[in-house]
């Protein structure tokens, strides 16, 4: 494989996952898409809060959510999301 080769397929694939954690970020502060990201908060009756306004903050991407993902232990995980998920993510990880 050339260099140029290796260049453009590195810019394309940083490109789309820049565009993908956007459109995670921004929609995931949308209240329309409550139930996609917080399912089983909501099937548990817990709040989740929301600005029902339309405000820039909104469409604006925020990446504080990676820092408080890469803190989660295996035991949150476990508890919060059952004994399926740890599984998948620790396949992840060994790959």
């Amino acid at each position: 494989m050339d260099a140029e080769s290796l260049l453009v397929s590195a810019s394309i694939n940083i490109g789309l996952a820049l565009l993908i954690l956007t459109l995670f970020s921004i929609l995931r502060k949308q209240s329309s898409y409550a139930p996609i990201y917080y399912a089983r908060r909501l099937s548990q009756h817990h709040p989740v809060p929301f600005d029902r306004r339309f405000t820039l903050r909104r469409l604006l991407p925020s990446l504080e959510w990676i820092s408080r993902a890469a803190r989660v232990n295996e035991e949150e995980i476990l508890d919060t999301c059952g004994l399926d998920v740890l599984i998948l993510i620790r396949l992840f990880k060994f790959g």
